[in-house]
């Protein structure tokens, strides 16, 4: 398991500046990383993939490991390497199966053009792979498409799921329904039995409420906080409680009255 980040050395210069802390204690089964957008809470977990080389779903990351030097991470067991999971890696994969799959369909096109009519051992095994091939793409788009998003992206983020690995996580919520996102939590609880380790930036109260959880809120500073007491947990509390309230504080209250009668 991961147990620790550490800045070795300051920076006036991203990403060291992006938030002051010298060391971060990561010694629980899952972590939650919480906070406004440009809190630093993503930039902290891109650190973490970089220095314990974990495999980037996404093609859009900045890969130079120069900039991420003056940090360290320690283990107490090392884990198999891991996954870097960013919510819209799901779209990125989609737009990837969709493109293989026609490229696929027009190598098998060019083969039966360029052999034709005749007969040869070197025309069935290259027709043969590319079939296979344009079969295997259409299996994994319709496994994927044909299901909702939310749906499809719990498919696809469980096909990349094995026991003692690390999963960083960026907002895995944004696609998923209630419904998925306990789905979620109940992916993460079989495989942390199985000794995986998950650090997870996140908005949900949902996700959140995993029990045992360490969940440190980035504001000003980085902060340790217990689920009852997280502002994410507060603000969606009270808005259920009285959510005419919150809507009569945000339009004119004649604006208001008038849409309800």
């Amino acid at each position: 398991m991961l147990i620790k980040l550490v800045k070795d050395i300051d920076k006036n210069e991203y990403p060291y500046s992006t938030i002051a802390f010298k060391s971060l204690d990561l010694n629980a089964p899952v972590v939650f990383f919480t906070g406004e957008n440009g809190s630093g809470k993503s930039t902290i977990l891109r650190i973490i993939s970089q220095l314990t080389n974990s495999i980037n779903v996404s093609k859009n990351i900045d890969y130079r490991f120069e900039k991420y030097k003056g940090f360290s991470v320690s283990w107490n067991t090392k884990l198999k390497r891991g996954y870097y999971f960013q919510s819209e890696d799901f779209y990125t994969f989609l737009s990837w199966i969709e493109k293989e799959e026609q490229e696929n369909k027009d190598l098998l096109n060019q083969s039966i053009k360029k052999h034709g009519n005749r007969e040869s051992f070197g025309k069935i095994l290259e027709i043969g792979l590319h079939e296979g091939n344009v079969e295997k793409m259409k299996s994994m788009v319709s496994k994927f498409k044909m299901a909702s998003h939310g749906e499809g992206y719990i498919s696809f983020f469980s096909s990349k799921l094995r026991g003692k690995t690390l999963y960083l996580l960026d907002e895995p919520e944004t696609p998923l329904s209630f419904q998925n996102q306990l789905t979620l939590i109940s992916l993460i609880k079989k495989y942390v039995d199985e000794g995986s380790q998950f650090i997870i930036c996140t908005h949900s109260p949902i996700l959140l409420a995993y029990p045992n959880a360490l969940i440190y809120h980035f504001s000003d500073k980085i902060s340790i906080t217990e689920y009852e007491n997280h502002p994410i947990v507060r603000d969606y509390t009270s808005f259920l409680s009285s959510p005419t309230r919150y809507m009569k504080y945000l339009f004119d209250e004649e604006e208001w009255i008038w849409s309800h009668k």
